[in-house]
């Protein structure tokens, strides 16, 4: 077998072994430093808005970006969630957002496979 190769498979499976690892532990981000629930992002692209207060859960498409508003104070997510889980409001809104529980369901999208 070709040592370049073996090398790289190698490689491979350490990094897949650290990937799972970090996902057993219940770790929020992945190895390139970026969320497992997705990205902020700008308010022009949310295709919903959400009060929190009048709100306790959210369903949304992976992919779907929603701002969230809290009285004076709002963010915007895009949720490119991992394995679609249970997203925790208070995981991803900024500091002092809100104190309120809300939970978003995050749903496979039409493009994506299955």
């Amino acid at each position: 077998m070709n040592r370049s190769f073996t090398s790289l498979t190698i490689a491979f499976g350490l990094a897949l072994s650290a990937a799972m690892a970090n996902a057993a532990v219940g770790t929020t981000t992945l190895a390139n430093g970026k969320s497992v629930y997705g990205a902020a992002a700008s308010a022009s692209q949310a295709a919903k808005v959400v009060d929190v207060a009048s709100a306790g859960t959210l369903n949304v498409d992976c992919g779907e970006t929603v701002t969230f508003r809290n009285g004076d104070k709002s963010f915007s997510w895009k949720f490119d969630v991992v394995g679609h889980r249970v997203v925790d409001l208070q995981a991803i809104a900024p500091a002092g957002f809100s104190s309120k529980p809300m939970k978003v369901y995050v749903a496979r999208n039409d493009g994506e496979r299955n």
